[in-house]
């Protein structure tokens, strides 16, 4: 009976390793999920782990709030706490740190120089340049020069795609200057579906295949056939573009 539910247990220490274990405190926790309550001596047998290792792991444990020491018994027993209990406990902790994130982010951006440049490569390099401070920008405006998308492969195309419809469902909202492509036809008919708002510039003034797009802190630099992104964060900076776009977005 053991060795099934064990191994059911044990297809899961992954996600415990995600929640701050190591490889012997998860073998330990899920040893103790198995036994329901168990000693030192039989966590450690199922475990595979040394006695003395095992009784430094559980008390470890027991002050992180993972491992219950059963009162009033002559023989140390234990429990573990509910696996509920601890993935609820991490959803209020993830909900406070939210809470917390302007103020956060605010310190942040007081103690950081004055121009911070971050770069990127790579097709998981766009993801995380795209994704970058994505969840700040929700109720917000993007401004942009987006480019064609002559030069862009089809994953990054996708990547686009995703990236459009993330800001939609966070209600960001995108004003941007375009030029007049034919293979931007699918993201002009998410414009109209998402209620942004572009504008198609001639293909006499404007044939860039690199997009720029500009929030309140900072400025994203995508070039689309390098699969390369920089990201310039300063308020200063951003104030600048944004002006400059005001200005060609106006005349047009």
């Amino acid at each position: 009976m053991y060795r099934v539910y064990t191994f059911a247990v044990t297809d899961h220490k992954h996600i415990l390793k995600k929640m701050g274990l190591n490889d012997k405190e998860a073998a330990v926790y899920t040893s103790l999920l198995t036994l329901g309550q168990g000693s030192a001596n039989s966590i450690a047998r199922i475990s595979g782990l040394k006695r003395p290792t095992t009784y430094v792991i559980l008390e470890d444990l027991r002050k992180r709030g993972l491992v219950l020491k059963m009162p009033g018994v002559k023989k140390q027993m234990f429990n573990a706490r509910s696996p509920e209990e601890l993935v609820h406990e991490m959803k209020e902790n993830v909900s406070e740190a939210e809470r917390a994130l302007p103020d956060l982010m605010n310190a942040y951006m007081k103690n950081t120089p004055h121009v911070r440049t971050i770069h990127f490569e790579g097709i998981a390099g766009m993801r995380e340049a795209l994704w970058y401070h994505v969840d700040m920008l929700k109720d917000k405006e993007i401004v942009a020069f987006f480019g064609s998308a002559a030069d862009a492969s089809g994953e990054l195309v996708d990547l686009f795609h995703e990236w459009y419809d993330k800001l939609a469902k966070q209600n960001t909202t995108i004003r941007s200057l375009v030029p007049d492509s034919k293979d931007l036809k699918e993201f002009r008919e998410k414009d109209a579906l998402y209620g942004f708002l572009p504008k198609i510039l001639p293909k006499a003034a404007y044939t860039s295949q690199t997009s720029i797009d500009i929030t309140d802190d900072f400025v994203r630099i995508v070039m689309f056939k390098e699969l390369q992104a920089t990201i310039i964060e300063n308020p200063q900076v951003a104030k600048t573009l944004r002006e400059v776009f005001e200005m060609i977005y106006t005349k047009y």
